[in-house]
């Protein structure tokens, strides 16, 4: 009875050992996968041409306007660019899981920024609530 009590323990602790190799295995393969994924998203962001619009709704925001209507909503976009009409290239990412009272595009984290053209909105009124 001992020899078969032993046995079912031994047995027992090579079950829980290989599931544990196996688990910590699939952890570093999933590790491996997001730290590539997170290489290769930040090798994509590219420069992309957009317009800076000031929206009224929702108590009044601003906006990115892309060359074919993607709508990017900047979270840390520079006051001095903050100006309706102004042209700019972008560099960013977007920012996932975030709700914003906007409801209107994507939220955007813009990394680096290059001015175009600087537009003619009515910079008195709009950038001084900013």
């Amino acid at each position: 009875m001992k020899i078969i009590s032993t046995l079912v323990i031994t047995l027992s602790l090579l079950l829980v050992a290989c599931s544990q190799a196996n688990h910590e295995q699939g952890a570093e393969q999933q590790s491996a996968k997001t730290g590539t994924t997170e290489v290769a998203a930040k090798q994509k962001q590219l420069w992309q041409q957009v317009t800076v619009k000031h929206f009224e709704f929702e108590g009044g925001f601003f906006g990115l306007v892309g060359k074919e209507g993607q709508r990017l909503l900047p979270m840390n976009l520079s006051k001095e660019y903050k100006v309706d009409g102004t042209v700019l290239k972008i560099k960013g990412h977007i920012i996932k899981d975030m709700m914003t009272i906007q409801q209107w595009g994507t939220a955007f984290e813009v990394t680096d920024v290059e001015l175009i053209k600087l537009g003619k909105g009515h910079e008195s009124n709009v950038n001084n609530r900013y």
